[in-house]
C-alpha cells in the first residue's frame, strides 16, 4: 500500500524499456516528453491534478460496468 502520494517506479535498466539510440523524442522547454500530460490533468504548477485523474477512472468504471450491464440484459432479453 503506498502511503505518500508519489509513485515510485522501477529503475528502467530493462531492455523492454531502453529505446534504441536512434530514436528522437520531442520535448518541451522544461524537458518533459511533450504531449504526454493532457492539458485537462495539468495543475496549473508544473504538476497533475490527481484528483482530476481519480474522478476520471471513476467515471470510466463506471461507463464499463454500466455498459457490460447493458449487455447482459440485451443477452438476457434475446433468449
Amino acid at each position: 500500500m503506498m502511503i505518500s502520494g508519489e509513485a515510485h517506479y522501477g529503475n528502467g535498466d530493462s531492455s523492454l524499456f531502453r529505446q534504441p539510440d536512434t530514436v528522437v523524442d520531442e520535448r518541451n522547454v522544461d524537458g518533459s516528453p511533450k504531449g504526454t500530460i493532457p492539458n485537462r490533468y495539468r495543475d496549473g504548477l508544473g504538476g497533475i491534478n490527481l484528483e482530476q485523474v481519480r474522478q476520471d477512472q471513476r467515471q470510466a468504471r463506471r461507463d464499463v460496468v454500466r455498459g457490460m450491464l447493458r449487455r447482459l440484459l440485451n443477452l438476457r432479453r434475446r433468449h
